[in-house]
């Protein structure tokens, strides 16, 4: 693979530009003065005893940091976990949280929907029993994503600052940033039950003249940053956001092969039914993390590295800074 493709593929594999855009951070002009609405990660993996699932789903990018991000959940913002059983990427199952408005403390109530059935009625920063079984909290944490922007700035898109990746200086931009996290644990047999195969998305929905509005929509990492990253798709970004994972190969299948082609893939459609549609794929039980679901731990980065390069980079060479845990809340404290 020649040095300038290789380059291209990670310019489009991580979608990044000289901001924070990341995984899902600040992807689309529509959210990205409102930070309340942007999904920056989602996370889908197995307890380790094989019987539950969590699902981390963060916003807030830069929380408290970032002018357009607060500490504290939007009170007109629906926010979705959204579960396809049955292979249709539709879903069969949808969690959503609404938050009453923060008391002078930054406390919110909280309410959390299965099916449009309250299942859980109680406040952020504690934990909230979910009817059924299960768990449930929300509040700031430490933003567990983690990546050395300077020197893909430097290496990949050129900006003169002499970094390149592993060089010394490797540096987690995401080190010391903080995000609005929703935490919900619950037993697979509410999700298809044990060993099963899901698909798993977020979406944020928000009121645009008395109409509710889908803002946001995120499986994978990257992927609307990756391809609508150019110019002249730096506008579909607000489109694919709104589009359900279902009609997406239909709308951006043969883009998503046109930008495949130009790199040089070998099967464009082929990546292209792979790459779409924008789902965390996810086997109950299955502890093995990313590409199945997503963990915390997983260095999301490096695999993606690592595939478009052919093995040619295989690191960034930074490490998870985060003190996670196995067990509730999985997510470290936020930073002071």
């Amino acid at each position: 693979m020649t040095a300038s493709i290789a380059s291209s593929l990670l310019i489009l594999s991580l979608g990044l530009v000289p901001t924070i855009n990341a995984a899902d951070h600040l992807d689309a002009p529509g959210v990205a003065n409102n930070g309340a609405a942007d999904i920056t990660d989602l996370y889908a993996f197995s307890t380790p005893n094989g019987n539950s699932t969590v699902f981390i789903l963060n916003v807030n990018p830069g929380a408290g940091v970032l002018a357009q991000s607060g500490t504290t959940f939007g009170t007109g913002v629906k926010y979705k976990i959204r579960v396809d059983t049955n292979g249709d990427n539709k879903p069969n199952v949808t969690y959503m949280f609404r938050f009453g408005a923060p008391n002078n403390m930054g406390v919110q109530s909280l309410k959390l929907y299965r099916n449009d059935t309250l299942v859980s009625n109680g406040w952020t920063d504690q934990d909230n029993a979910v009817s059924g079984g299960g768990k449930t909290t929300a509040g700031l944490y430490d933003d567990p994503f983690f990546f050395d922007l300077a020197a893909f700035q430097g290496a990949v898109l050129g900006s003169g600052n002499g970094r390149t990746f592993c060089d010394g200086d490797t540096t987690d931009f995401f080190k010391g940033l903080n995000v609005s996290s929703i935490i919900l644990r619950v037993p697979n047999s509410q999700i298809g039950g044990n060993n099963h195969n899901i698909s798993v998305w977020a979406t944020t929905t928000v009121q645009r003249k008395g109409t509710w509005s889908q803002a946001d929509q995120m499986g994978r990492p990257a992927i609307n940053t990756v391809f609508n990253n150019v110019d002249t798709h730096k506008t579909d970004r607000d489109d694919f956001n709104r589009v359900q994972p279902a009609d997406q190969p239909r709308i951006f299948g043969q883009h998503v092969q046109d930008v495949l082609t130009a790199l040089g893939a070998a099967d464009p459609a082929g990546l292209a039914g792979v790459l779409l549609p924008d789902v965390l794929t996810y086997k109950t039980s299955n502890t093995s993390g990313f590409l199945n679901g997503r963990r915390l731990k997983d260095d999301v980065i490096d695999a993606e590295l690592n595939l478009v390069t052919n093995g040619g980079v295989t690191t960034d060479c930074v490490d998870n800074d985060s003190m996670l845990s196995n067990s509730w809340p999985y997510l470290a404290a936020a930073n002071n």
